[in-house]
């Protein structure tokens, strides 16, 4: 399965306003869904992250800088 974006791309949620990397890409349903990692603090990874379920029509590509330089 092949989507918008790819594994360990960057990501935000227009959505929930949140920055995740994504783990997975998915259909369900016909419908392009992402398993994204998303950090438990919002600009770093090092205390760990939660994994969400995001539809591909929610999703842009994440411009934050520092969370890139970590994944």
């Amino acid at each position: 399965m092949t989507g918008k974006f790819q594994f360990r791309d960057l990501v935000y949620n227009i959505n929930t306003k949140e920055d995740g990397a994504v783990r997975r890409v998915y259909e369900t349903r016909g419908i392009t869904m992402y398993e994204v990692a998303v950090p438990i603090q919002g600009d770093a990874w090092a205390p760990g992250h939660n994994i969400s379920d995001w539809t591909e029509d929610v999703l842009k590509l994440s411009d934050n800088e520092h969370l890139k330089s970590c994944t």
